[in-house]
């Protein structure tokens, strides 16, 4: 009987060796970052200034935001990343199951900054980062950069993305990118990101509307914000796409869910294309809030966004099946 207990144990053993060095030694999954070189002409500077600012949001998670206004709109230096979070940061976000960050992580420099920015950054390095999750030094990033969502962008909105970072004003942050995270996620942030295997290529807007608008809705985050899904997982629940109810944390005290974005009457139904708009465009000059009363819903960026990509939305969410709107539990 001992010998079988130890022959278990030993094979046991090897087991977990072999699943460390492979967890250590081959993630993440990566290619070597594409030798691209963006052409920034104004045009695609432009459309990179809009999709950074007013469709990703890229500028608002990495700046510093001022909560005293709603929607928390980013302040100066744009860009510039923002402080640390450690194990004394109070968690927010979607479905929290700990009171704290589980060890420290530096949201990035994103200006041109040399010493604390991406100024030693090939255009290639940028790309793969923000589509494919991983590194300047080859490490899977965490994925609150939502990369697996932006894995979606297309090769040409990527690449405006790009030129758009190079025109910001170089901002030293003062803070040199730092992480350490705890175990499990110290190993799952290794598995996550997935490289991309062939060129993204977005629908045409002119020919097909409809699928233009699906795709606006999800490099803008409102099928990851609005569809609800298992606590912490990347997929939504079946059947409820975009129909709301995911439950979001603002700080310790306050829970947010987001509204269902279908045509049944608890979410859009009994609303217009001219609402849907305005209801945009109400924010363009956030208004100074306390905390109960603020949202983690970017207004002021998207209330940038035009109005034929607002249409285009619109009419998207109105081809989803209507799905009644329900509170998925904490």
């Amino acid at each position: 009987m001992g010998k079988w207990l130890l022959r278990g144990a030993i094979a046991l053993l090897a087991v977990g060796a072999a699943g460390a060095a492979w967890v250590f030694g081959f993630l993440p999954r990566t290619h070597p970052p594409a030798p691209v070189r963006v052409a920034a002409t104004p045009e695609v500077i432009e459309r990179g200034r809009y999709l950074a600012i007013n469709v990703l949001q890229c500028v608002d998670c990495h700046s510093v935001r001022d909560w005293t206004k709603y929607g928390g709109p980013p302040v100066a230096p744009i860009g510039a990343g923002r402080p640390c979070m450690d194990r004394k940061t109070p968690t927010a976000g979607v479905n929290v199951n700990q009171e704290y960050f589980p060890g420290v992580l530096c949201i990035r420099n994103i200006t041109p900054d040399r010493a604390t920015g991406i100024g030693e950054w090939s255009d290639g390095e940028i790309i793969r980062a923000v589509r494919e999750g991983i590194g300047r030094d080859g490490r899977g990033l965490f994925p609150i950069m939502p990369y697996f969502i932006y894995r979606h962008l297309s090769d040409e909105d990527v690449q405006a993305v790009v030129a758009y970072l190079r025109t910001l004003p170089a901002a030293d942050s003062g803070i040199t990118p730092e992480r350490q995270i705890e175990f499990p996620l110290n190993l799952l942030v290794r598995l996550w990101p997935e490289p991309l295997e062939a060129p993204v290529v977005a629908p045409d807007r002119a020919k097909d509307r409809l699928a233009y608008g699906e795709y606006l809705a999800r490099i803008a985050r409102c099928e990851f914000c609005h569809t609800p899904r298992e606590p912490n997982a990347m997929e939504g629940f079946e059947g409820r796409r975009f129909a709301g109810g995911m439950p979001f944390h603002l700080g310790k005290e306050r829970v947010m869910y987001p509204m269902n974005l279908t045509p049944h009457a608890s979410g859009l139904g009994g609303w217009t294309r001219e609402q849907f708009v305005a209801r945009f465009r109400a924010h363009a000059t956030p208004q100074t809030v306390t905390p109960a009363e603020n949202t983690l819903m970017n207004w002021n960026a998207f209330s940038g966004m035009t109005d034929d990509d607002l249409d285009l939305l619109w009419d998207f969410f109105m081809t989803l099946p209507p799905v009644p709107y329900r509170q998925e539990p904490l």
